[in-house]
């Protein structure tokens, strides 16, 4: 039964006024072991409103040593850090005791609200036989009350994937969606020797190389599944089209007709794909099947039609195309039908991104010679600009939840760096790692 949170201090007072935070039943659970979720605070007010939270470093159990709650405790922080919800309570203020339990009633919450903690994350890891399991326990502070409990469990060498699978269950439980740091995301690296595909966890960690043809690789797009990259290369002196299979390595050729085979991007509900190709003379989207071969010719206006994106219900794909002098945004059926510009201002309009609800595209747009990341409704309506730096934004991608943007910069210096930020265009942070020039990043699907 939904119990009604009470005693709310006066920082929670102003907190619920700025950003609207509101009291929802308990959300439904996950395919970890859930237990006693009850009434909670649910942020709604994106990044604006940064809630206190106090993140103890995990208590060691059996078979645990230091160095994993240690690097547990890093990445959980991290994440949180990137989410852009929570303002993490430096763990040098906490007074409570080392004795104290992660269970309601073996700990006193008033060592945390004199912190100025308006929640709590308390987690525990122990091995057992079949490898790890980490106990989570969330709090709302004020109100004494538990949020969500969940036990997450792995292998020992996965830790950094558990952690996220944590983090993403605090986020769930101020937010009700579910985190996207359990994912992955692709992108073309520079490191001097060729531009390939490479994938990343969405924090830059982990790269792991996908073509290694010391070419030119561009354009990366995730299969809807996520076991597959299609990207173009100039492996065989021709930009042609590829797929790389995750799983086994293998690389196949599928589209490596005369001219350009760039930019293919999957269909949400079927194998085939929707590219430009420029067979005839003029840069045209053509949807092909997996095999390669053309299953019809989508636009027929003289121009560049380029970077197609799928709505997440495949009924619509939107585009960049030169057609009326400048490249613009436009939208279209599937089948090409009903073209309709999206964007008029500005003389520069390219890379559109579909969001996850299909409500909003993300765009790249030049303005006073640089570019910038902006969203728009879908019917043309509402156009908000989200960055503003002293370099070029550019790349769009949304995470699968479509609380976060992924994009490239150059705001850092020459080179290219992938950034995050919410999709209100707050808490703008770097992501990347790699020494490398990153470009054409794609937030790729969250896995089982």
């Amino acid at each position: 039964m939904t119990q009604p949170l009470t005693s709310r201090s006066s920082h929670l007072t102003a907190l619920l006024a700025l950003a609207g935070l509101t009291l929802l039943c308990a959300f439904p659970s996950s395919a970890e072991t859930t237990t006693e979720k009850k009434s909670f605070i649910q942020i709604v007010g994106g990044s604006k409103a940064a809630l206190p939270l106090a993140l103890p470093e995990p208590r060691p159990g059996n078979g645990i040593d230091g160095k994993v709650t240690e690097a547990l405790w890093d990445v959980i922080r991290t994440d949180l850090e990137h989410s852009g919800y929570f303002a993490l309570i430096d763990s040098a203020a906490y007074i409570e005791d080392a004795t104290a339990g992660l269970t309601a009633g073996t700990f006193d919450f008033g060592n945390w609200s004199v912190v100025g903690a308006v929640g709590l994350a308390k987690t525990r890891v122990n091995r057992n036989d079949q490898g790890i399991s980490i106990d989570l326990h969330v709090y709302d502070v004020d109100a004494s009350v538990q949020m969500l409990g969940r036990r997450i469990s792995g292998y020992p060498d996965d830790l950094r994937r558990l952690a996220h699978r944590v983090s993403g269950a605090i986020v769930e439980a101020f937010t009700g969606k579910t985190g996207d740091f359990d994912t992955r995301i692709t992108a073309i690296a520079d490191f001097g020797q060729g531009k390939e595909v490479y994938t990343f966890d969405y924090d830059g960690a982990n790269p792991r190389p996908v073509s290694r043809n010391g070419s030119l690789n561009l354009a990366p797009s995730w299969s809807p599944d996520g076991r597959r990259i299609a990207y173009t290369s100039y492996r065989d002196n021709n930009p042609d089209l590829w797929i790389t299979d995750l799983s086994t390595g293998r690389h196949k050729k599928i589209s490596s007709r005369p001219g350009i085979n760039v930019g293919a991007t999957w269909a949400p509900d079927d194998a085939s794909m929707v590219l430009t190709l420029s067979k005839d003379g003029d840069s045209e989207l053509y949807s092909i099947s997996e095999n390669g071969s053309i299953l019809s010719r989508l636009t027929r206006k003289w121009g560049i039609d380029v970077s197609p994106s799928f709505s997440p219900d495949g009924s619509l794909i939107a585009f960049a195309s030169s057609r009326n002098g400048f490249p613009q945004i436009f939208v279209m059926k599937r089948d090409g039908s009903e073209v309709r510009q999206i964007i008029h201002r500005g003389g520069h309009n390219v890379s559109p991104a579909f969001s996850p609800d299909g409500t909003q595209v993300a765009f790249a747009g030049r303005d006073k010679g640089r570019f910038d990341i902006f969203v728009v409704n879908l019917d043309g309506t509402g156009l908000r600009r989200l960055t503003q730096s002293k370099g070029d934004d550019e790349d769009p991608s949304w995470s699968p939840s479509g609380s976060y943007i992924l994009f490239s910069s150059t705001r850092d210096g020459p080179a290219r760096h992938l950034y995050m930020m919410t999709a209100d265009g707050s808490h703008q942070t770097r992501v990347s790692r790699s020494s490398a020039s990153l470009s054409n990043p794609s937030w790729g699907p969250r896995l089982p």
